[in-house]
């Protein structure tokens, strides 16, 4: 079993609609992963192929659950009172102390629910339609409890899903075409994101210092070249630590430059014809993703 494969990823965005050809999943808003389970020993990767495993030790039980070998794609994320709780995820997956990382483990496990299966019983099943590879991810998991489970989906009627979601304010729904394959490390239109509360991920380049905090310069790729969309205020304290450089990566004055591209979860009202966020506010830095991977 290759341990190098990557996430097939979602295309667009688009307005909530009904269509035959289509299914539609709810949106859970945490970390992307890839669980290889092999001999009952999970090793879990992030989007970038960072190992997870030591991070969510909870997570070593999932080879209980499966029938056989399998990767299993989905998402790891918290689920507090009702609500995803992305802020809480990404400072679990910072964490570096082993005991720190056991007593959350305990205290606060995560939960994985896996929506699609790249592997299983000694065969890849990527070349197989989407519905096709929902069949055997639904032979492949013998047991669901609390912290694992596979999505569910329902077929045709995206609208009625996405008033469940606005309803419940959940972040929204996805939209996959049912006989499409998976294309790994791919970026395909035969998925598309509905958002009920909107975000998106940028590169933060820089900040300005302010009276009420700083302000993050806010940028997203347009093919190699960096496009810039606007500022976003939050508190010193909650940017990572950082190494500043020189040169200006735009024409903004009294910016201290980042070195090193950080990326950042922002939500917003909407974005202006211009393409500037309105109301943005700053959700969490994201550190499962490249700079180069924030794009319009």
């Amino acid at each position: 079993m290759k341990r190098d494969l990557s996430v097939m990823l979602i295309g667009q965005e688009k307005e909530a609609f009904d269509n035959e050809e289509w299914i539609y999943e709810l949106k859970m808003d945490g970390i992307r992963v890839l669980a290889y389970i092999e001999d009952h020993q999970v090793d879990l990767r992030n989007k970038r192929n960072l190992k997870l495993i030591q991070k969510f030790p909870e997570m070593k039980d999932l080879g209980k659950y499966v029938q056989k070998d399998c990767v299993l794609d989905g998402e790891l994320y918290y689920y507090d009172h009702g609500c995803i709780d992305f802020s809480k995820i990404q400072r679990r997956a910072l964490l570096h102390d082993p005991f720190k990382i056991q007593m959350e483990s305990h205290q606060n496990p995560a939960v994985f629910t896996a929506f699609d299966i790249l592997y299983y019983d000694s065969e890849y099943v990527m070349d197989r339609p989407l519905m096709e590879r929902k069949k055997i991810l639904e032979k492949c998991i013998k047991k669901e409890n609390a912290h694992f489970s596979r999505s569910r989906y329902i077929h045709k009627e995206g609208c009625l899903l996405y008033e469940k979601t606005k309803e419940k304010e959940l972040e929204g729904i996805v939209a996959k075409k049912m006989d499409r394959l998976y294309k790994s490390g791919k970026r395909t239109r035969n998925w598309i994101k509905i958002k009920y509360l909107k975000d998106d991920d940028f590169v933060v380049v820089g900040y300005k210092v302010k009276e009420s905090g700083i302000s993050l310069i806010l940028a997203q790729y347009d093919q190699d070249e960096l496009i810039y969309i606007g500022q976003v205020m939050t508190s010193l304290s909650r940017l990572p630590r950082h190494q500043v450089k020189k040169e200006a990566v735009f024409d903004i004055s009294d910016v201290i430059w980042l070195k090193e591209e950080l990326c950042a979860r922002v939500k917003f009202m909407e974005k202006t014809a211009s393409g500037s966020l309105r109301q943005p506010v700053l959700v969490d830095f994201v550190y499962d993703k490249r700079a180069q991977d924030c794009r319009l």
